[in-house]
């Protein structure tokens, strides 16, 4: 079972700015130990999906439609993009000089 676990690090500046990562624990040896699966960011509720351009035609379809957060969801799903998440909004990225689409989910 995984579980979200925040970083802390004071920057330059002194400000505090709080890491994210989805982790998982284990046994080993008799002790605990904890095995990062997923860098999150700075905010555990964003996510960035890279999509190849068949696929950002069919995720543009949806994210142009006035969905629920759930049918949006089952929707992403069903395209093999897995939002762990209900999705407030969804936008679609596109980075000119490199020519790569994303999805990202917020």
């Amino acid at each position: 079972m995984s579980y979200l676990r925040s970083k802390s690090r004071r920057l330059k500046d002194g400000t505090v700015q709080r890491y994210w990562y989805r982790c998982e624990a284990y046994w080993e040896g008799g002790r605990s130990h904890e095995k990062i699966l997923e860098y999150l960011g700075t905010n555990p509720l964003v996510r960035s999906f890279p999509l190849d351009p068949p696929l950002a035609r069919k995720v543009a379809s949806i994210v142009a439609e006035p969905l629920s957060p759930t049918d949006a969801m089952g929707k992403l799903k069903d395209l093999g993009l897995d939002v762990p998440f209900r999705p407030r909004q969804m936008m679609l990225l596109n980075n000119p000089p490199l020519r790569r689409l994303a999805l990202r989910v917020e």
